[in-house]
């Protein structure tokens, strides 16, 4: 496909992409009205075959290949980010990520760090990084009634956020719905699986070795309480991800920034209007850094989150 080369500066991005899981909650499934078990909804991704289109028609990965100025001529050859909907039904797998160092020479991929924005938070809490730096000889002996001992939990409620780093050991609960942002790839590495098993009564496969090999058990994540009392919290400002949490109830205005390459931004609740352009709840928008102007958002009880990729 050749690419049209496209002057504009802010680009929604369409074609969310649904996945199914074995461990998917109802909430996901009865906003899109699909039959089926929706666990996952990938609104900002440049992965191969599960890509985000810009403009209605280009994919992502090749819009960022192909017009470079429009992020300000970033210097990676991947595009760094991947944003998702994760509706947990039932607890998602413990597992790991590997860093970007192991995934680089096994696999040939980026790593996964990782940060939750809790939409909805279940009873059961999070469970969040190894209690004990002896976790990976003792990890094939974790059940459903144990996992407590061996795993740190963590009660977020909503608008929390956990910075996951890569290496660290992690499961959302049952009910969650939570926004997930992490670097392309998709690199996971199931560790126990709750005993679960699919429709034909098989369990789905463990990664005991690879997991080995990835787990940092010294690692702890970065948890960042809700600050109820503002509408702008940075939530997290790292090496891989700068993310603000705005909430809107009349108008906020976005100020462009000398240092930022381009600005990521996913609606999580509400509806309004962006530089005349309508949004609604899970849109995704890219923003250049060759902004100039300010952006003017104008909504009703919005909760909206942006990344600036710098």
């Amino acid at each position: 496909m050749k690419m049209v080369k496209m002057g504009g500066l802010i680009y929604q991005l369409t074609n969310p992409q649904i996945k199914d899981k074995i461990w998917a909650g109802d909430r996901l499934d009865k906003q899109i009205r699909k039959r089926g078990k929706i666990g996952e909804l990938w609104l900002i991704s440049a992965i191969r075959g599960s890509e985000s289109l810009v403009d209605g028609s280009y994919p992502l990965s090749l819009f960022y290949q192909e017009v470079p100025e429009f992020f300000c001529n970033y210097p990676k050859k991947t595009y760094p980010n991947l944003h998702k909907i994760i509706d947990a039904g039932q607890p998602l797998s413990l597992q790991v990520h590997p860093d970007d160092q192991y995934a680089k020479k096994k696999y040939n991929s980026l790593g996964k760090n990782e940060a939750w924005f809790v939409i909805t938070r279940g009873r059961k809490p999070f469970l969040i990084g190894a209690k004990s730096l002896d976790f990976i000889e003792h990890m094939n002996k974790i059940t459903n009634e144990n996992i407590n001992d061996y795993v740190n939990s963590y009660a977020l409620q909503k608008g929390d956020l956990a910075f996951i780093p890569a290496g660290t050991i992690h499961s959302i609960p049952e009910k969650s719905l939570v926004y997930e942002i992490q670097q392309t790839s998709d690199l996971t590495f199931r560790i126990y699986d709750f005993d679960r098993v699919d429709k034909y009564g098989k369990k789905r496969k463990l990664h005991l070795q690879e997991a080995k090999k990835a787990i940092k058990p010294e690692l702890k994540p970065v948890i960042v309480k809700k600050d109820r009392g503002v509408a702008r919290q940075l939530l997290l400002k790292n090496e891989h991800f700068h993310l603000t949490r705005i909430e809107v109830d009349l108008e906020y205005i976005l100020l462009p920034k000398e240092d930022v390459y381009w600005y990521e931004v996913v609606i999580l609740e509400g509806i309004g209007i962006m530089a005349g352009t309508k949004f609604k709840k899970f849109d995704a928008f890219i923003i250049s850094g060759h902004l100039k102007k300010p952006i003017l958002f104008i909504a009703m009880n919005a909760v909206i989150l942006i990344n600036e990729v710098r």
